[in-house]
């Protein structure tokens, strides 16, 4: 022991009057008087000899104290352990070396009390633990919390000046770096201020200070190297306070270090050294959160709850409504959000004024919640917006619907609607130009009218539903004209413009080459897969190249042409589609994207191989998709490939057949809308099926536009161009003999009956002028009238009851506008005759 070490250490030689005082001295030390002791070293002169006698009886003295308190804590752990005989023998030992140490005399008391109760029962150990463990250790957590509070607050009101309203956010993984350093700083003198003034766990000394001095330093680089890596992005001058504040704390705490004065005081400028670096760290890391509240005003500063959720969901959801999922230019994949702020960085301020007023508060002290946007409803027509970062106003802007060039909307909720959500554009696009990941899901775009146009353009609430093509169109023209960079934008374009041709008066090819040389001049085909915010319209993009160079393909076989370039550029385009819906991606609403497209590409695959015919030594008996729950799109395109399956001649007629009805199930199913029946009645994959009177049924098909639409002849349009029969009278001259009438039969593939019905149609349609029409003939066909001669036995016997079966006819089609329709008397004429000229 110290004390035992300095009471055998050789005295110095003394001279008589200090020998006096300290032998005097000596003997208060041994009996225990230690204050008495120190009094009469104390006492010595420094002129006498130096006071070699009194320093080492104040060290004498220290030890015996410092000997007296190591007895005292080994006896309350003996109390502890239940040994009241040890306990009370070390206090008894202890007040030999100290007889004025109340920790000893306590603790005497506390072992007589002990002594005088029988057995330890439980509310005496209870209240033994709660006085031993549970006060001190609830009260250390107490002042630690609200130590942590008041840090974390400081934090959060001081961002504002470490972090400029435009400075660029560094990269998530060294924002997420700096506030762990930070919150462990904090955490660590939160908890050590209320330890240390407790518990006194250690006696500083020069070791410590050393080792204090090494970790500030090494702390200090830590944040010197986080401030230069988060800054490549960004200004580096915008954070001079930032690294001027840090290079001072460090330097001072190291200085203060280092200097000659009490250890305590060293350790305590560390302690508060390290508090302040913990807090700039924090406070800088906080302050380039993506958090972000919003509020929505009226103009009498009230808040509208019902606009403020608006908003919210568009900030989250921006551009996530399409016109229709099920749109053919496109795909089966929905437009994909423009933001991907996470939900739990979105909040509102609640309505009410007191709840308001409380909120308020509370969010100012909350270090976490960067962004706030307050947006005001001027009217229906114009929108005041602000946006503050770290409660500095950062940017804002007024506008109208006049501004955006927005039609006039006589719904004044749908106005609403429209400026909330360029107000939501807005936001983004600010909050992009500081935190860089949001920018890839912009799909380049940097204008926010250009983005709210898009969204609006593509939001079927957002428009009146008259003209409602016409007008995205031209939305969408001036979303691309304010900002040509915006690649989902000029994409969205070209589809809305093919969406209002027709099929049969699309020109396939060039629509798809289109769409290829877009891919290839916006970069979309270069983009690594890191860049995973292009990876959804991609997809689009992809699919709807590969369709379209499919329609192309079908289109020019229609005419007799086949043009393999189009097969092998919509093999191309479905290759990288494949590899894209295949990958996988650590979003998850991106891999349940690819996954929902993995089979539109496994379809497409097959469509081409069976084009190609290396489809056909396996070909399924059972439906395509047998054993899974396709989409009403999915099956829609499995549809096809039946078609395609269906029009190869050297498959088996049974299998060519059954194919033919898998595809008219599929359709049945696949069909929903009046839209959906629309694109399937012109669409190049059905051309077989028009004909087909349950295909007609299901897409209330559009009367025939030329000769050979009539279902007598659809079925070998493509054979009968190629041989050059297009009209009434080159029929009736192809089948005007027997001979003729075999020789096309072997041509087409079919029963010399069905050639004498196409001939029936043909005479039919030479009746009269008005008959050739093919509109007219497709009605008098509908009412069950398939020849001249029924047509002219009707015609005598009851007139009446033919011009109502057409009229019944005409108005369920809405082909009453017909001249034949209008004036029926001219043809009803020429058909009572015996003899019919035959007309060319």
């Amino acid at each position: 022991m110290a004390f035992t070490a300095l009471m055998v250490v050789a005295a110095a030689p003394l001279n008589p009057a200090a020998d006096r005082t300290c032998a005097a001295a000596k003997g208060h030390l041994d009996v225990g008087s230690l204050d008495r002791a120190k009094k009469l070293y104390e006492s010595v002169k420094p002129a006498d000899d130096e006071r070699n006698c009194a320093v080492e009886g104040l060290q004498f003295v220290a030890a015996a104290r410092q000997a007296a308190a190591e007895k005292v804590t080994d006896g309350q752990q003996l109390i502890r352990s239940g040994d009241l005989n040890g306990a009370e023998q070390m206090f008894r030992a202890a007040l030999m070396l100290d007889a004025a140490s109340k920790g000893a005399a306590a603790g005497i008391a506390r072992v007589a009390d002990l002594e005088s109760r029988p057995l330890p029962t439980a509310a005496s150990n209870w209240d033994r633990f709660y006085g031993d463990w549970v006060l001190p250790v609830g009260r250390l957590v107490l002042f630690s919390a609200i130590g942590l509070l008041v840090l974390g607050a400081l934090a959060g009101l001081s961002s504002w000046f470490w972090v400029k309203v435009g400075s660029v956010a560094w990269p998530t993984g060294v924002r997420r770096i700096a506030k762990g350093v930070g919150l462990s700083l904090l955490v660590g003198a939160a908890i050590m201020t209320p330890l240390f003034a407790m518990f006194n766990p250690f006696t500083p000394t020069w070791m410590q200070c050393w080792i204090a001095a090494l970790v500030i330093f090494v702390i200090g680089l830590v944040a010197g190297w986080l401030v230069w890596w988060g800054t490549r992005q960004s200004r580096f001058w915008d954070w001079r306070a930032l690294l001027v504040s840090l290079g001072f704390v460090v330097v001072a705490a190291i200085v203060i270090l280092m200097a000659p004065i009490a250890p305590e005081t060293r350790l305590m400028a560390a302690h508060i050294a390290l508090a302040l670096i913990g807090l700039l760290l924090t406070s800088a890391a906080f302050g380039q959160n993506l958090r972000l509240q919003v509020e929505v005003q009226q103009p009498d500063g009230n808040v509208n709850a019902a606009a403020t959720d608006y908003l919210l969901a568009r900030m989250k959801g921006l551009g996530t409504e399409t016109p229709k999922v099920l749109d053919r230019a496109t795909s089966a994949l929905a437009t994909s959000p423009l933001s991907k702020i996470p939900t739990e960085e979105l909040s509102v301020l609640p309505a009410g004024h007191f709840v308001g007023a409380l909120s308020r508060l509370f969010y100012a002290l909350r270090p976490d919640l960067t962004w706030r946007a307050r947006v005001t409803l001027v009217d229906d027509n114009r929108v005041a917006t602000a946006i503050s970062r770290n409660g500095r106003h950062a940017e804002s802007a007024v506008f109208s619907r006049m501004e955006l060039g927005l039609p006039l909307d006589t719904d004044q909720d749908r106005a609403r609607a429209q400026m909330l959500t360029g107000a939501a554009a807005f936001v983004l696009l600010h909050l992009s130009e500081v935190h860089q990941e949001l920018k890839e899901d912009l799909c380049g775009a940097s204008k926010w009218k250009s983005v709210a146009l898009q969204v609006i353009a593509k939001s079927s609430s957002l428009l009146e539903d008259e003209n409602r093509n016409e007008r995205r169109v031209d939305i969408l023209h001036r979303a691309t004209d304010e900002d040509p960079g915006n690649v989902l934008a000029r994409f969205e374009y070209l589809w809305a413009g093919y969406a209002n041709i027709l099929h049969e008066e699309t020109n396939f090819a060039l629509f798809a080459r289109t769409l290829d040389n877009e891919y290839e001049r916006s970069g979309l085909s270069e983009k690594p897969a890191e860049e995973t915010g292009w990876v959804p319209l991609r997809i689009r993009v992809l699919y709807s190249s590969t369709t379209q160079w499919l329609n192309a393909y079908v289109a020019a076989w229609d005419e007799g042409t086949h043009v393999d370039t189009y097969l092998q550029n919509a093999k191309i385009s479905v290759d990288e589609l494949y590899r894209l819906c295949s990958a996988s991606w650590d979003r998850k609403q991106l891999q349940r994207q690819a996954e929902t497209m993995l089979p539109f590409a496994v379809n497409l695959l097959r469509c081409i191989d069976a084009l190609k015919g290396v489809y056909l030594y396996r070909v399924p008996k059972k439906h395509s998709h047998e054993g899974s729950d396709p989409s009403p799109k999915l099956t829609y395109d499995h549809a096809c490939l039946h078609m395609f399956l269906a029009d190869l001649r050297s498959l088996p007629r049974k299998i060519r057949k059954q194919q033919r009805d898998q595809a008219l199930e599929d359709l049945q199913f696949a069909l929903v809308t009046d839209d959906d029946r629309k694109d399937a009645a012109t669409d190049p994959c059905f051309r077989k099926l028009r004909s087909d009177e349950r295909f007609r049924r299901l897409v209330h098909a559009q009367p025939p536009q030329e000769f050979l639409d009539l279902s007598a002849f659809v079925e070998h349009r493509t054979e009968l161009q190629e041989a050059g029969v297009t009209t009434a009278g080159e029929v009736v001259r192809r089948t005007h003999t027997t001979q003729l009438q075999t020789q096309l039969a072997i041509y087409l593939k079919v029963s010399v009956v069905r050639i004498q019905q196409m001939r029936d149609v043909a005479l039919l349609a030479q009746v009269h002028e008005d008959l050739g029409d093919p509109q007219m003939l497709h009605l008098i066909l509908s009412a069950g009238i398939t020849s001249r001669e029924a047509l002219r036995e009707l015609a005598r016997r009851d007139e009446n009851e033919l011009l109502l079966l057409v009229q019944t006819r005409a108005a369920k089609e809405h082909l009453t506008s017909l001249e034949g329709v209008q004036n029926p008397q001219p043809w009803l004429t020429a058909a009572k005759r015996k003899r019919h000229s035959r007309r060319c």
